[in-house]
């Protein structure tokens, strides 16, 4: 995982962000490494470059889960990863892994809020980082819910902690810079482009008419973000969009609207959604593959019986053509549940049910959970497969 990844930031705003991006410390930026933005030239391989993405649903924190990092807490210090812990067999082990927080972060010890005008607090970037996510966007319909000073706080909490971001932006000049990440692997080095966008911002208007501050769904825009990732080096585009019908099992015409454009494009490998707190189903257009909504990874929305409690984990493998282009080879997932009863606990279904260790829920229960999302998952034919981490 975030060993083998690199972060590089490239394009020809660079030097801007590294002079006047308006950062509360300038010191808190050694995890991004400047490169060239030459694109990469294909080179003959004895063996095919391969590697893993692994990528997971909303990070959604309502008052519930900080009393359980409360408790998990030591020395008064909140601790949210062990409700994280059991995902980790699958975080930890990915080339390069991504998350996507949905809430801006307040100060600490600040004001926190929870639903419906999120301010939460940034003791999540420690498990974050702990899990091994290397990438963590925060583009959704909650990015501006702390105003222009709350990205500010988040992207500066998540560049403390060396994890990339993109999609939201603190200046003009950072919002033009590309996010390439280079994996390494044991047949060399992969450039991948990270591109984010959301459907809106639930009516609050850009801060300061500041349009720059986040980007907003548009096809055109997708793609031309792909092609300036791809002018910067970037072998592969993952997209994250945050869109669709919340609380529902399939996406709506929006979505595969967008998806079929985007896959005749040829700019993007993979689309990662992620935004309506249920899991909806993977499918490959063409080339071109997608997971509609990854549901949510840990969130508090108190319907233990329902969708809004079931998430998936996603890994994906790449793999390098004859001309050096990659495809997705091998797609798996890990229906995941958030329990309800305390100690609140993010588990792997599948785990759970083969280890026989539930903690604060029921067999019963997990055994719903892998059934429904399993079938989600496949629902539009996709050949995917369960993910064995124990």
């Amino acid at each position: 995982m975030a060993p083998s990844v690199r972060r590089a930031v490239v394009g020809l705003a660079a030097v801007a962000l590294l002079t006047g991006c308006g950062q509360s410390t300038p010191a808190a930026k050694p995890a991004q490494d400047i490169t060239s933005a030459s694109p990469v030239v294909a080179q003959a391989v004895t063996s095919p470059r391969t590697f893993t993405v692994v990528s997971s649903g909303d990070l959604l924190l309502h008052e519930r889960l900080w009393n359980q990092a409360i408790r998990d807490g030591k020395k008064s210090k909140w601790d949210f990863y062990p409700q994280l812990a059991d995902i980790a067999p699958i975080t930890k082990p990915a080339d390069l892994a991504l998350c996507h927080l949905e809430t801006p972060l307040a100060t600490l010890g600040g004001h926190y809020t929870g639903y419906p005008v999120f301010n939460s607090p940034p003791q999540i970037v420690a498990a974050v980082k702990k899990l091994g996510f290397d990438m963590c966007d925060q583009t959704s319909n909650h990015t501006f819910d702390a105003g222009s000073a709350g990205i500010k706080r988040t992207l500066d909490y998540l560049d403390a902690a060396s994890i990339a971001h993109t999609g939201s932006y603190r200046t003009p000049a950072e919002s033009k810079v590309p996010l390439v990440m280079t994996v390494h692997t044991a047949q060399g080095d992969v450039k991948v482009g990270i591109i984010a966008f959301t459907y809106g911002f639930n009516g609050i208007p850009y801060p300061g008419g500041k349009k720059w501050l986040a980007n907003q769904i548009s096809v055109p825009k997708i793609e031309a973000a792909a092609r300036q990732v791809r002018a910067a080096g970037a072998e592969v585009v993952i997209a994250k969009l945050h869109w669709g019908s919340e609380y529902t099992n399939y996406p709506n015409s929006y979505q595969t609207g967008i998806a079929k454009k985007l896959a005749a494009s040829g700019l993007i490998n993979l689309i990662d959604g992620d935004h309506t707190h249920s899991v909806q189903p993977i499918q490959k257009i063409g080339k071109m593959w997608v997971i509609y909504s990854h549901g949510n990874l840990d969130a508090a929305q108190r319907e233990p019986e329902t969708i809004k409690s079931e998430g998936v984990i996603t890994r994906w493998t790449f793999a390098e053509n004859a001309d050096h282009t990659f495809g997705i080879t091998k797609v798996e997932f890990a229906p995941t549940l958030i329990t309800d009863d305390v100690p609140v606990r993010v588990l792997d279904v599948n785990k759970a049910l083969h280890t026989g260790t539930w903690v604060s829920t029921t067999k019963p229960r997990l055994q719903k959970a892998l059934a429904r999302t399993s079938k989600t998952i496949r629902s539009m034919g996709a050949s995917v497969n369960l993910i064995q981490a124990w």
